[in-house]
């Protein structure tokens, strides 16, 4: 399976939830399944950088999924902690988590979730 799923905050969705200093700095999400790995980035308060926490599937332990009327956010925890991102599309946080546990499905020799 050789697919990359990547989305980010929605502008509407940040504005309506109040969060209006995260305009300029929205969460971006990228599910890598040829790597196995999960990134979230953001950028930082002073438009620097970018700070980035990447997982690797055979560590994560937990994923949560917590839906507003507008928007949803996730945390994936982990061996050794947790990452998260917020108010991402509802579709596109369903269909990641699926997929994942899909994935999960065709793994016999390790399992992603304990």
């Amino acid at each position: 399976m050789k697919e990359v799923i990547k989305t980010k905050s929605n502008l509407l969705t940040l504005i309506v939830n109040g969060e209006i200093i995260n305009i300029l700095s929205p969460w971006h999400i990228e599910v890598d399944f040829e790597q196995e790995i999960i990134t979230i980035s953001k950028r930082n308060l002073y438009f620097i950088g970018t700070d980035t926490s990447t997982i690797a599937f055979r560590f994560i332990r937990k994923i949560v999924v917590n839906e507003h009327l507008f928007g949803a956010n996730i945390w994936i925890k982990a061996i050794g902690g947790s990452v998260s991102a917020k108010y991402l599309p509802k579709g596109k946080l369903k269909e990641i988590r699926q997929k994942i546990i899909d994935y999960n499905k065709t793994k016999r020799n390790h399992i992603i979730f304990s």
